[in-house]
C-alpha cells in the first residue's frame, strides 16, 4: 500500500512539474523575441491614425480571444470612428440574432437599466461594462436623431435559435400584424427546435420566410433574418459527429447573415457595416481550428460574398491575462476564471516600446521589401488565438493559445497590445 501511495505522489508531483513548466513557456518568449525591429517606429501608427477604406463595404474587427478588456473596448473605438469618417450605422455581432434584437429595441429606448440587460446575456464574456459603455453610446448618439439614422445593433451567430423564436413569439404578441394568424397559432406551439420535427419545423419557417421575403417593410427584413437563423439551425450538422464540418457550416451561416443585415442596412441608405468577432472568424483565408483547405473563416466567406470589399482588422496580445470559460462546466456549475498566455509575436513585443503599449500597422503600407518588418509580416510567425474552453488537461496536451499565420494574408491591418487585462463579467 505504501509503494502505490509513493507512486501516486510521485506521478501527481511529476504532473503539477509538467503543468509548472508549461506555464513558464506560456509566460516566457519560447523564441527571445526581445529585440526592436529596425523601422518599427516609422511603419507603426496610433488607432486615431488608422484609415479604414471608405469604399470598403464591410469592416472586421477581430478579438485574439473573447476574455480581454482591450478587445471589447476597441469594438467602440472602430464603431466611432466608421460613424464619424464612413457613414456605417450598423455593428454587427458574433452574437445570437434574438439577444442582438433585444439589445437593438433597447438602444433604441429612452430609458432602462443596460447593465441589467446584459445579466441575461447568453455569452457571460458579453456581461462586462465594455458592452454596457458600447451599448449607452449607441442610446445617446440615437436619442440625437430619428429613427431612420439610428444606429443599429445585430446578431449574425446561427447558435441559440431558441433566442430568436422567443423573440418572434414576443414580437407576435406586441405586433399580431406582423403575421398570420396561422403563424401565431403556430408559433406558441414551437418549443425547442431541437426537440421537435424537424420536416415540419422546417416547412412552416419556411413559408414564413417566403412570406415575409415578399413584404416591403424594414421590419419585416428583419424578422426574415432570424427565420433564416433558425432554419440554419435546425438543418446544421451534428456537431458530436463532426466538429469540422459543424464549424464551417456556422462561418458560412455568419457570413450569410451578414450580408442579409447589409442588404437591409443598403435599404436604410447606407452603405459599409462593420461585424466584430473572434480573430478566427474575422480573418481571411482557411480555418486556423481545423486547418482544413475547403473550411473557409468567415472572413474568407465575407471577402468573396462582397467581391474583395472586405477590410479586415485583427488585434493581438503580446502578454495577457485572459478570464475564459473553465471547459465542461455547464448551467449552475458555470465557471470562468483568469489565465496567463504568451503569443511570442515579435510584433506585438513591439508594443512595449510605444506609450500605452499599443500601436497599430497598415499593412498596405509596408512596401519595403528588404526591410526586416516586411519580411515578419510576410513570414508564417506566431499570434495569439485564444478560444473558449480552458482545460489544464487540454494545455498539457499541447499549445492551443497560438497558431502560426501570414499576417499579411489574413489582415488588412492590425493593432497591436503588449499587455491584455481580463474582462469581469458583472454577474458571473
Amino acid at each position: 500500500m505504501k509503494t502505490y501511495r509513493f507512486t501516486g505522489s510521485i506521478m501527481i508531483a511529476a504532473f503539477l512539474l509538467f503543468m509548472g513548466v508549461l506555464m513558464i513557456m506560456k509566460l516566457a518568449p519560447a523564441f527571445r523575441a526581445e529585440k526592436r525591429i529596425e523601422g518599427i517606429e516609422d511603419a507603426a501608427i496610433r488607432f486615431e491614425d488608422l484609415e479604414i477604406p471608405e469604399d470598403a463595404l464591410v469592416v472586421g474587427i477581430g478579438e485574439a480571444s473573447h476574455g480581454n478588456c482591450e478587445f471589447q473596448t476597441v469594438k467602440q473605438e472602430v464603431f466611432e470612428k466608421l460613424v464619424k469618417n464612413n457613414g456605417a450605422h450598423a455593428i454587427c455581432f458574433e452574437m445570437t440574432a434574438g439577444e442582438a434584437a433585444v439589445y437593438n429595441e433597447a438602444v433604441h429606448e429612452e430609458t432602462g437599466d443596460l447593465s441589467q440587460l446584459i445579466a441575461d446575456t447568453d455569452y457571460p464574456l458579453y456581461d462586462t461594462q465594455q458592452i454596457v459603455d458600447l451599448l449607452s453610446w449607441m442610446r445617446d448618439y440615437n436619442r440625437s436623431v430619428p429613427y431612420e439614422q439610428s444606429l443599429m445593433i445585430y446578431g449574425i451567430d446561427m447558435q441559440g435559435a431558441e433566442r430568436s423564436i422567443a423573440y418572434l413569439k414576443d414580437y407576435a404578441e406586441r405586433f399580431p400584424e406582423a403575421f398570420t394568424e396561422e403563424e401565431i397559432r403556430e408559433l406558441s406551439e414551437i418549443g425547442d427546435v431541437a426537440d421537435g420535427e424537424k420536416e415540419s419545423t422546417c416547412r412552416f419557417f419556411e413559408a414564413m420566410e417566403k412570406r415575409l421575403a415578399g413584404r416591403e417593410d424594414i421590419n419585416s427584413a428583419l424578422l426574415r433574418v432570424h427565420v433564416q437563423v433558425i432554419l440554419q439551425a435546425v438543418n446544421a450538422p451534428s456537431f458530436e459527429e463532426s466538429q469540422g464540418d459543424y464549424a464551417d457550416y456556422r462561418d458560412n451561416s455568419m457570413a450569410v447573415n451578414l450580408k442579409s443585415y447589409f442588404e437591409i442596412e443598403e435599404r436604410r441608405g447606407y452603405r459599409q457595416i462593420l461585424v466584430t468577432a473572434h480573430n478566427g472568424h474575422v480573418m481571411k483565408g482557411a480555418s486556423s481550428i481545423y486547418n482544413g483547405e475547403d473550411n473557409l473563416t468567415m472572413g474568407e466567406r465575407i471577402n468573396r460574398l462582397f467581391e474583395g470589399s472586405y477590410y479586415c482588422i485583427g488585434t493581438e496580445y503580446y502578454r495577457a491575462t485572459v478570464n475564459i470559460h473553465t471547459a465542461g462546466t455547464y448551467d449552475e456549475a458555470y465557471e470562468r476564471a483568469d489565465h496567463d498566455f504568451c503569443s511570442d509575436d515579435v510584433l506585438a513585443y513591439q508594443a512595449g516600446f510605444f506609450v500605452g503599449g499599443r500601436y497599430c500597422l497598415d499593412f498596405s503600407k509596408i512596401t519595403d521589401e528588404s526591410s526586416k518588418l516586411y519580411q515578419t509580416i510576410h513570414s508564417r510567425i506566431y499570434t495569439g488565438m485564444v478560444g473558449e474552453g480552458f482545460s489544464l488537461l487540454g494545455e498539457a496536451a499541447g499549445r492551443s493559445d497560438r497558431v502560426r499565420l501570414v499576417p499579411v494574408d489574413r489582415y488588412n491591418a492590425m493593432i497591436y497590445y503588449f499587455q491584455a487585462s481580463p474582462i469581469d463579467p458583472i454577474h458571473y
